[in-house]
């Protein structure tokens, strides 16, 4: 018997915009999570003429990873990022060679041992958060989810390609990560709008070039240091330099790496400084299990330095990042 099949739930929506106007484009998260509370976990929204499919559950993510029932499509803001980062492994499409020849090479350097060997570090860029903090003092507010921003983005540069952008040494942003954030909600307004309408946005497309410019001037100036000042390293970046493909025996040109170098950075900060903040502000929330996490650490590492080895002796720690509560709306 075959199994039973339901179409895709949609709320209605306006003739040619569809459902633009179901999303707050200032927090477009809180409007999918209510229209998830309303529509089920798995709905379709028309957004301008392009049909989007949100999955809201770990099930269904899981499900729709599946390599041998789906694959992956680049739509929506990725087509939009491709302008920067081209074939870069989270924006090639499934018949672009460069995507298997970057996974092939780099697939090594993300095994647990390499990952541990980067602890040193990203304890470094902690330290630097930390003091900071403790310069501010208690009546100081801090910008929390900015300075999420900095470690993750610091951290990424630091343990990938050895770059420091001294973040916390600043009051203002490095240029290349205003650039990013510019170029990444300049991406996602092109992809919700016409592209009939781009050529009247002069302004905008003006300086959505000059911040790709920026991005791709940086990463080049990265590569071209590490070349003529070769390190004993073995993070990303020596990786993509010296690695060669074991299946077309290939090595990634330049313009892959300086593409791949800006993916990592644009893919890697933003799910790690969003799962801080967001738990940060659970604990808050949740005085009780602030305490739990909090007796946990001075129990395991109590005053002494923090190392790689106590990273496997907090349960309760790591319990927290898999086990936040709903989103407030």
């Amino acid at each position: 018997m075959a199994d039973k099949t339901e179409p895709i739930p949609s709320p209605p929506g306006l003739p040619v915009l569809g459902n633009i106007n179901d999303i707050d484009a200032d927090f477009p998260l809180g409007s999918m999570l209510n229209l998830a509370d309303k529509y089920g976990p798995i709905y379709r929204l028309s957004l301008a003429g392009r049909t989007v499919v949100v999955l809201s559950t770990q099930a269904l993510v899981n499900e729709a990873c599946d390599e041998k029932r789906f694959r992956k499509g680049i739509s929506g803001v990725l087509v939009e990022i491709r302008n920067a980062v081209h074939d870069g492994l989270f924006t090639a499409r499934i018949d672009e060679p460069n995507w298997g020849i970057a996974h092939r090479i780099l697939m090594p350097a993300f095994g647990p041992a390499k990952i541990q060997s980067m602890f040193g570090e990203m304890h470094d860029i902690a330290s630097q958060l930390a003091m900071k903090w403790a310069r501010h003092g208690p009546a100081t507010p801090i910008m929390v989810t900015d300075d999420f921003t900095r470690l993750t983005l610091d951290t990424i540069a630091l343990c990938a390609m050895g770059y420091r952008f001294n973040s916390f040494y600043h009051d203002d942003l490095h240029p290349f990560i205003k650039a990013m954030g510019d170029f990444l909600t300049e991406s996602d307004h092109r992809s919700r709008r016409p592209a009939l309408l781009s050529p009247l946005y002069r302004q905008a497309n003006q300086q959505y070039a000059r911040d790709i410019e920026l991005l791709r001037s940086t990463a080049q100036d990265v590569l071209r240091a590490r070349r003529a000042d070769p390190e004993n390293r073995k993070d990303l970046l020596s990786a993509m330099l010296d690695g060669v493909d074991p299946k077309t025996g290939q090595k990634l040109s330049d313009s892959s790496i300086i593409d791949n170098l800006i993916t990592f950075l644009i893919a890697g900060h933003e799910t790690t400084s969003g799962l801080l903040s967001f738990v940060f502000y659970q604990l808050l929330k949740h005085p009780e299990a602030y305490q739990k996490a909090q007796k946990e650490v001075d129990e395991v590492i109590g005053t002494g330095p923090v190392t790689v080895e106590h990273m496997a002796k907090l349960p309760y720690l790591t319990a927290v990042r898999f086990s936040l509560p709903p989103l407030s709306r």
